[in-house]
């Protein structure tokens, strides 16, 4: 963390030291060495501070006279499929200023209540702690405003797991999905080998200060955009994306941009008057790899950073669609 990637600018680097000095450990001196070592020149710790407080003075300013027709920032994660989730590191460009984190779906894999061939076991308790807890580590780090969260496919798993194995009585004492536990209800841990009961309090009592809205749906709107997790899928590029758009035309819904988790694909581009994203997956794709053998396309790994104006439509040259891999 205290070298300078290739891709940052001394400048870039520098910035990046003094706004993380408490994280990193360090103080002006120590910034100081570093930047010395790094330029070949020998300023004392004074000018350097100086330096970079009137560089950073001028980059707010400028970023305040881009950012004045944003009403809302919105960064939309999908497809974590903890536990092989990416580090929320690659985040940090967004911290602190971001309005809405969207949660489109696929948070927690329930790989051990899938289905699927399993060649090692994970038990739903540990993914959910450790999704609950990398979901609270996401929003700290991020600071929003608000969260919106739908559910994905895998995030259903839960319900179809209990749907085969409880009676129907029991299951109308039971949760949709894992994320229902995590941010509504609460949950208790009961360690039978320990003899204890861990209380893991819902994330809308955790986070007082910040609206959560799950929306115990697998789409919703804010604004002009829809955030979708649909079930279906295609292997063409953004067929399924277009499917989408036209089912929820017919569903008579009025929006202009429509962002779609699930196919762990990559890309955007209009129909008509309407921006059509799939934005990736926020997962190891390595390590969670699906269609290994399928001849499928490579599954892509990012998000979406989308900035909307006053009339909540999407200014396309501040809105990005990352690729990680």
């Amino acid at each position: 963390m205290l070298k300078r990637d290739e891709s940052e600018t001394i400048h870039d680097f520098a910035l990046r030291l003094y706004a993380n000095k408490k994280e990193y450990g360090i103080n002006s001196n120590d910034i100081a060495k570093l930047l010395n070592a790094e330029t070949g020149m020998n300023k004392g710790e004074s000018a350097w501070r100086k330096k970079y407080k009137s560089f950073a003075a001028g980059m707010q300013y400028a970023n305040e006279i881009r950012d004045r027709n944003i009403s809302d920032r919105i960064l939309c994660i999908s497809d974590c499929h903890v536990p092989f989730q990416l580090p929320i590191s690659l985040l940090e460009k967004y911290r602190n200023r971001i309005d809405v984190i969207v949660l489109n779906g696929d948070i927690c894999d329930c790989q051990s209540i899938s289905s699927f061939m399993k060649i090692y076991r994970k038990s739903p308790i540990e993914e959910i702690i450790e999704t609950r807890k990398y979901i609270i580590d996401m929003i700290e780090y991020i600071n929003p405003k608000k969260v919106i969260i739908n559910y994905g496919n895998h995030d259903l798993r839960f319900q179809n797991y209990l749907a085969k194995n409880l009676d129907t009585d029991i299951l109308e004492l039971m949760p949709k999905t894992s994320l229902e536990l995590m941010f509504i209800d609460g949950f208790n841990h009961y360690n039978k080998e320990e003899k204890t009961k861990t209380y893991y309090k819902p994330l809308i009592d955790v986070f007082c200060n910040i609206e959560i809205e799950y929306t115990d749906n697998w789409y919703a709107q804010y604004k002009s955009v829809i955030f979708c997790h649909p079930r279906a899928y295609s292997s063409g590029i953004l067929k399924t994306a277009e499917k989408a758009m036209y089912w929820f035309r017919n569903e008579g819904m009025n929006f202009k941009t429509l962002v779609m988790a699930h196919t762990h694909k990559s890309g955007l581009y209009n129909i008509g008057n309407t921006t059509v994203i799939e934005q990736g997956a926020f997962c190891d794709v390595k390590a969670n790899n699906y269609s290994d053998g399928l001849l499928q396309n490579s599954q892509k790994e990012g998000f979406v950073y989308l900035c909307l104006d006053k009339d909540g439509e999407i200014i396309r040259d501040k809105t990005e669609l990352v690729v990680l891999n």
